[in-house]
């Protein structure tokens, strides 16, 4: 199981009855971070959620942790070919045993990734899961969904869900304007490539993305970001 630590004011009180279980809300931090990072940002979410914060399972080269090689904006190409699949198999791992472990609700797991964590975000969206419902929705903050994602003939693409996978679960994607880490061109064909994907469904209702670019923002969880990400917590998650 991938380390973690668990906000305490948003730990929940041990494992709920059937039917009264809280929602999940894990966050991914991005390269160089650790746990201990986003793990204030829990606050985002409603009273009786249960919130951690997971350590990514690869150490970075100039401290922290990382999930893959390389960068979202510039990935290395083990990171193309096994790395982002394996962290995401980590934090599908982490999913399948938090009912039992943190006593949440197997149906209300939501996702918020930071950077090189929205890019696990999007992964995890766009691969196949072990069983229905597995992700009720997802913020993808500042990262870059992976093009090889929706291209069959790659390893990555190889993993990729059915359309109708993602029918009902919402998605909010931010970028900066002025990131000059993961530049807000990558935000943008962010919301392109899974609109894209989308209509490929013929329009059948798949996962509904609300896509927003902050002019002023650089690579930062700003004031604006967390207002978003606040929003659509208290929406889902309320």
């Amino acid at each position: 199981m991938l380390r973690h630590r668990l906000h305490p004011e948003r730990a929940g009180g041990g494992r709920a009855c059937p039917g009264a279980a809280p929602a999940l809300l894990l966050l991914l931090h991005g390269t160089g971070d650790t746990e201990e990072g986003l793990l204030p940002l829990a606050t985002l979410a409603p009273e009786g959620t249960v919130v951690a914060s997971l350590r990514a399972p690869l150490r970075a080269p100039y401290g922290g942790y990382r999930w893959f090689e390389g960068y979202s904006s510039a990935p290395e190409p083990r990171a193309l070919e096994s790395s982002i699949a394996a962290a995401t198999d980590m934090l599908f791992d982490f999913i399948e045993a938090a009912p039992e472990a943190l006593g949440t609700d197997p149906a209300r797991v939501y996702l918020l990734g930071w950077s090189q964590g929205a890019t696990i975000a999007w992964s995890a969206l766009l691969s196949k899961w072990p069983r229905p419902s597995f992700i009720a929705g997802a913020l993808a903050l500042s990262g870059r969904l992976m093009p090889e994602l929706l291209q069959p003939s790659t390893p990555l693409g190889q993993r990729a869900a059915p359309r109708e996978q993602l029918r009902g679960v919402p998605v909010l994607a931010t970028h900066g304007g002025q990131d000059m880490v993961t530049p807000v061109s990558y935000g943008q064909a962010n919301a392109r490539l899974f609109a894209d994907w989308q209509r490929g469904g013929e329009g059948k209702g798949e996962g509904s993305l609300s896509f927003h670019e902050l002019p002023h923002d650089g690579h930062q969880f700003s004031r604006k970001c967390q207002e978003l990400a606040h929003d659509f917590l208290s929406q889902h998650l309320a």
